[in-house]
């Protein structure tokens, strides 16, 4: 009997001091002061920051031995009197940190798939878009210049690489069902307006429940849900009739859709203040002085506030065709007739109103009225 009950006893002890598993943090850094206050943030499902635990920095370097994480969510460090933070994903393994007091955001962090996969998803979306910059400036350039053949082609490039994004993003969700990084790319894809909310939905239905159930598959879940709401709730389709409109011109006047149509008419959502809009306009206007003596109306509808905003950027980007505002922003009652949520804003529509295309762009648009209008098409 004592052996049996040493022997159970040895066990209860053997159970009792077993460590659980969890991760490490081992951190070079560069430019911070010795003492400076380390703390580990995790985020609670109702979307809190909770500090984890805390350490100092000395002699250019920190440790941490940390239990495993709670949830399937993203920590991030911060740092006592120093604005930002380092991103990671806690994972039980040993988390190699190289960090730079001038740089957070450029931190390296190796250790486990996760954070591979998260720093390299990260690295790729920032080299997109500055390659997205660059063809932005050479096509303002090439607009200004009125280098209509050039800009042509850099705006294909521009389509282009948004196809390229599109692409990675969706494969990184579509090939890491387990991985929060698929989260992170399909909300990407949705808020970029890259993905339809039916197919967003088919694929976050792929996803393991372990991600689904994490605060951001959750989150995601619900702006899924949102998003295919408002697109039921869309009255203006490919195919159906054009809600006939008036709205205020910029001389006070009301003027009407059916005032404005031609051959072939653009119904053209924007503003004022939305950047990609403005960087659009200047192949708007080329496809419009191309292509108006054959037939093509535009009528431009902003979501500007203020008037004196509104007709400067008419006469500053040269949109020589006739214009209204109700100068509502999103409250716009237009814009919600046609279920605008994002601008810029497209609708092409016949000379009976019926719409034949929707939200094209650059190279896209030209293409389209060229079908249209062109010699081809008479």
């Amino acid at each position: 009997m004592k052996r049996i009950a040493l022997l159970a006893l040895l066990v209860l002890v053997a159970a009792c001091t077993k460590e659980e598993k969890g991760y490490s943090i081992n951190a070079k850094t560069a430019g911070f002061e010795n003492g400076t206050k380390v703390f580990i943030n995790a985020i609670s499902h109702s979307g809190r920051p909770i500090i984890v635990d805390s350490t100092t920095i000395e002699q250019e370097k920190f440790k941490l031995n940390l239990p495993p994480a709670e949830s399937n969510d993203f920590n991030y460090l911060t740092f006592n009197n120093i604005q930002g933070n380092v991103l990671f994903l806690p994972e039980n393994n040993a988390i190699k940190m190289t960090i730079h007091k001038d740089s957070l955001r450029s931190s390296i962090i190796e250790g486990g798939n996760e954070n591979k996969l998260f720093f390299e998803y990260i690295q790729k979306i920032n080299e997109f878009g500055k390659e997205r910059v660059e063809l932005n400036n050479q096509y303002q350039i090439a607009s200004r210049l009125n280098e209509s053949d050039k800009a042509l082609a850099i705006a294909a490039k521009k389509e282009e690489l948004r196809d390229s994004e599109k692409n990675y993003r969706l494969k990184i969700a579509e090939s890491n069902t387990s991985s929060l990084v698929a989260v992170m790319a399909l909300g990407d894809l949705l808020n970029l307006k890259m993905l339809p909310p039916k197919e967003a939905q088919e694929t976050y239905t792929a996803l393991q429940d372990t991600v689904k159930q994490s605060r951001l598959g959750k989150n995601l879940n619900q702006v899924i849900a949102q998003t295919l709401a408002v697109s039921m709730q869309k009255r203006i389709d490919m195919g159906s009739t054009a809600e006939d409109f008036s709205g205020p011109t910029p001389e006070g006047k009301l003027l009407s859709l059916k005032e404005s149509m031609g051959k072939i008419t653009i119904i053209d959502f924007w503003a004022s203040w939305c950047k990609p809009c403005r960087m659009e306009n200047p192949n708007v206007v080329r496809v419009y002085n191309k292509y108006h003596d054959k037939g093509l109306n535009i009528i431009g509808v902003s979501l500007d506030k203020q008037q004196t905003a509104w007709t400067k950027a008419i006469a500053d980007d040269d949109l020589n065709w006739n214009h209204v505002s109700n100068l509502k922003f999103w409250q716009d009652p237009i814009a919600q007739a046609y279920g605008v949520r994002s601008i810029p804003a497209t609708f092409i529509i016949d000379e009976e109103g019926k719409v034949i295309a929707k939200n094209l762009r650059g190279p896209a648009l030209e293409k389209k009225i060229s079908e249209l209008l062109g010699e081809k098409s008479l």
